[in-house]
């Protein structure tokens, strides 16, 4: 006995990128931009990444908007130019990368904002 799947318009992988893709909007474009602003709003706290700190210093929240966008624009290119299955890499490691910077924003945050 055997199992058959039932074809669909949209495949697994592609959900599964989508998620991904999903994910890395959430966390390294929304929630990594929302508590680096925060944190720049008090004593004491800097951004740590070289390149995203020039273009804050330079530019502020505009800077910091554009430097993902820069970052998420360059891993679509890539997403596009990789061949299955690695190209699930550029969304899985966007997303990874924003769940580690937003978790440490938070623990900063936490550390310094009194309760």
């Amino acid at each position: 006995m055997s199992l058959r799947s039932v074809p669909s318009p949209i495949g697994h992988s592609e959900v599964s990128h989508l998620i991904l893709w999903a994910l890395a909007v959430l966390f390294f474009g929304v929630g990594d931009v929302v508590t680096t602003t925060v944190g720049l709003g008090i004593e004491g706290l800097f951004e740590l990444g070289p390149v995203t700190s020039v273009f804050v210093e330079r530019y502020g929240l505009g800077g910091m908007v554009a430097s993902k966008a820069l970052i998420f624009g360059g891993g679509f290119l890539c997403w596009r130019v990789v061949q299955r299955p690695y190209r699930v890499g550029v969304p899985l490691g966007l997303a990874l990368l924003g769940v580690s910077v937003t978790g440490w924003n938070l623990y900063l945050l936490a550390l310094v904002v009194p309760s």
